[in-house]
């Protein structure tokens, strides 16, 4: 009984510390380990893990709004012109992409899921190593791009957030800093609150698919929360490039396992000794 309780609030800790110093990838650890460490079906733990982001995302996009909420200076510039008009843009449209996602999510058979998340772990180890190359510059226009073309980015990362259990920052951060140039900071704190909205839709459609494992997810996220916010204050203080190859080389190799292995085959329980007459 002890285990079973330990195991997923382990999976929080671990999962909220990486979030928490990488910005990044709550998703892509949460899956992980409770698909190798926890024993749930790949369907479940992508369902499952929407659920517990969304309390994540939620504790850390606060913790981004706070210094202009209250007034106390802030380490970047903040523009609330350009976060009026993105957050809207792109959560409305995240919402229809992740129901679609979910859905997609759903039909598709295991191993066929299973392949698909290793190969997305493969980009996250890349983006990982590649952190620091390149970022936004400042503050941007939203019309430095026609508006389809954020419905599309908000489209696009609420399919990958139904399909493989995600929030989509690992979409929208690389394409918002590096493609239209706002600075890393700003593009998180959009991003998070983007996701709140999204991982709400997408828990909520993925538990009326039945893939949602409401136990595990009162378990991990208490844990996730708290770990994820001590993080990111440990992370505002320190250098972090180390961590995020470290990160990203775990990602590497459950990409490998993911796309190259089986599922994990769990021990089957002992069959009951027969009744004697």
């Amino acid at each position: 009984m002890a285990r079973s309780f330990l195991v997923p609030v382990g999976v929080g800790v671990v999962a909220g510390f990486f979030s928490g110093m990488t910005g990044v990838g709550g998703g892509a650890i949460l899956v992980s380990l409770m698909v190798n460490f926890m024993g749930l079906t790949q369907h479940r733990a992508h369902g499952t893990s929407l659920a517990v982001i969304i309390s994540v995302s939620l504790v850390a996009a606060l913790s981004y709004a706070l210094p202009f909420l209250l007034g106390y200076p802030a380490k970047f510039e903040y523009d609330p012109d350009l976060a009026r008009q993105l957050i809207p843009t792109l959560a409305i449209a995240s919402m229809f992409g992740v129901i679609l996602g979910a859905k997609i999510m759903a039909a598709l058979p295991s191993r066929q899921l299973r392949r698909l998340f290793g190969v997305f772990l493969f980009f996250v180890a890349i983006s990982m190593f590649a952190r620091g190359i390149q970022v936004g510059s400042g503050p941007a226009d939203m019309n430095i791009w026609p508006f389809p073309a954020w419905v599309a980015l908000g489209f696009i990362a609420g399919v990958f957030s139904g399909i493989l259990g995600i929030g989509g920052a690992l979409v929208m951060v690389p394409v918002m800093t590096i493609g239209a140039g706002i600075e890393q900071h700003m593009t998180q704190g959009i991003t998070l609150a983007v996701i709140c909205i999204t991982t709400m839709t997408g828990a909520y459609t993925h538990y009326r698919l039945g893939n949602v494992d409401l136990k595990a997810t009162l378990a991990i996220a208490p844990a996730a929360v708290i770990c994820g916010f001590l993080a990111g204050q440990l992370a505002a203080q320190t250098d972090t490039i180390w961590l995020t190859r470290v990160f990203g080389a775990a990602m590497l190799y459950f990409s490998y396992q993911f796309t190259f292995t089986g599922t994990p085959q769990r021990k089957p329980a002992p069959a009951p000794a027969p009744q004697r007459s």
